[in-house]
């Protein structure tokens, strides 16, 4: 049964509707679907909310797993409960949202708990952070409330418990919400991707430039002032993107960028670009993801690259002033989990993430054969006009994932109620409901 909902609301991307949908472009209605589906248990459990939580509510936060611990660290982020809060921004076109605080606090995560380590030299959220030499390196990222770039390269040697700010950023390379990753003997630690300190002019960056580690620490030694690192640039990406993140193959022969915004933050992507690091070259990859989207994890786990939930802006969000959507459909959650092969010539989905929730970070744990999303933000609330943080964390069993886009509760022949995003020119929009509908039905 296919009931459309009108006024607009928010809704989730669904993997099993897009294809057809997005042939239809537009603004958005809500479709409601009920089904029946035979529903294999691994269905549900693959992505599992863990008892265990995050000591505060947190999103826009980075984790990274260090093999010498054999640990994964949670640094930085919005922590403010209200995560993303509406900002009437009176005398401007269009009104935007902002986390209100930040974290300066290091969390380490064993599989089963967390532990407060030492605070980082300074708050930051909307960073890139980096293993290299068994030291984790954060890169980039904002403050709050002055949201201006941060310079410092921050160095945490798990081995101390112990922070070193080992130089900075030069103005022109300062960037946030990009990716960074090293080489295969992680000398060097490469940033790629990203926005300027304004957002915009130009808009997201398609630059990727590296540092050396090793001078890194020599410049922290010899000058008790904080200098400059020494930059060298590299080949750009082929599309300019921001919100991203970026990983690495463990031989550090390759590295891959997906998704992100072009232009922030109407112009989410679904292209992806695969780097040779010793060839110095970024090609793209022989398919797209199959729904575009920024501010979403990105793992490698079992030689695959899985892209994992994220964002999108509705799509009237960056049209003409009188057409943007109520508060609660400006951020719109794509709802699933996309593997590449390893022959970077095919993204495929394959689960559906039962739950609102972007902005997270990913990480893989090997101990565990299992990836972790840790915080985040949820659905929109009225009471505060903010997509509120969470403290949640979850499990996705890389070694039980099964190729499937079905959405179930976990018991066979359960009946299965999924929103999902439609698309239509608004000027045929009231003409063709019945067409749309008829069409819908028949698909599903």
């Amino acid at each position: 049964m296919v009931i459309a909902k009108i006024p607009f609301k928010f809704v989730f991307l669904s993997p099993t509707m897009m294809k057809i949908l997005t042939l239809l472009g537009g603004v958005a209605i809500q479709i409601t679907v009920t089904t029946t589906a035979a529903a294999d248990p691994k269905a549900s459990n693959n992505w599992e909310i863990l008892e265990v939580k995050l000591p505060t509510p947190l999103s826009d936060n980075t984790a990274t797993y260090i093999p010498s611990t054999d640990t994964i660290y949670i640094a930085g982020g919005c922590n403010s409960p209200k995560g993303n809060t509406y900002v009437d921004a009176d005398g401007l076109e269009l009104d935007f949202f902002l986390c209100e605080s930040y974290s300066q606090s290091l969390y380490s995560f064993d599989g089963t708990s967390f532990i407060l380590m030492a605070d980082m030299p300074q708050a930051r959220y909307r960073h890139a952070a980096v293993v290299a030499q068994n030291k984790l390196w954060l890169i980039g990222g904002r403050t709050i409330p002055s949201d201006s770039i941060i310079a410092d390269v921050d160095m945490y040697d798990p081995a101390t418990n112990e922070w070193t700010t080992v130089g900075k950023i030069p103005e022109e390379y300062l960037t946030s919400d990009n990716g960074a990753f090293t080489n295969s003997d992680e000398s060097k630690i490469y940033v790629v991707g990203g926005y300027t300190p304004s957002y915009f002019n130009p808009d997201a960056l398609a630059l990727t430039f590296s540092f050396d580690v090793e001078a890194s620490l020599l410049l922290a030694q010899d000058y008790d002032d904080i200098s400059d690192l020494i930059i060298t640039r590299h080949a750009d990406l082929n599309t300019q993107r921001g919100d991203i993140s970026a990983v690495r193959s463990p031989d550090g022969k390759k590295a891959w960028v997906a998704g992100g915004a072009s232009s922030y933050p109407c112009e989410p992507l679904s292209s992806s670009e695969v780097y040779d690091i010793d060839a110095d070259i970024w090609t793209e990859t022989d398919s797209d993801l199959l729904f575009a989207r920024l501010d979403h994890g990105l793992v490698y786990a079992n030689d695959s690259v899985y892209a994992i939930g994220g964002e999108v802006s509705h799509p009237d969000q960056c049209a003409a002033p009188e057409l943007v959507p109520p508060l609660s459909a400006q951020s719109l959650a794509v709802q699933d989990v996309e593997v590449l092969s390893s022959d970077d010539k095919q993204w495929k989905a394959i689960i559906n993430i039962p739950e609102f929730r972007f902005r997270f970070s990913a990480e893989y744990y090997p101990s565990a054969e299992t990836i972790y999303a840790f915080g985040g933000q949820t659905s929109f609330n009225d009471e505060c006009k903010c997509f509120p943080s969470t403290n949640e964390v979850t499990a996705l069993s890389v070694s039980s994932t099964m190729t499937t886009t079905t959405t179930t509760n976990g018991n066979n022949n359960d009946q299965v109620e999924e929103s999902y995003m439609s698309i239509a020119p608004p000027s045929i929009l009231s003409s063709f409901y019945p067409i749309w509908i008829m069409i819908l039905s028949v698909l599903l």
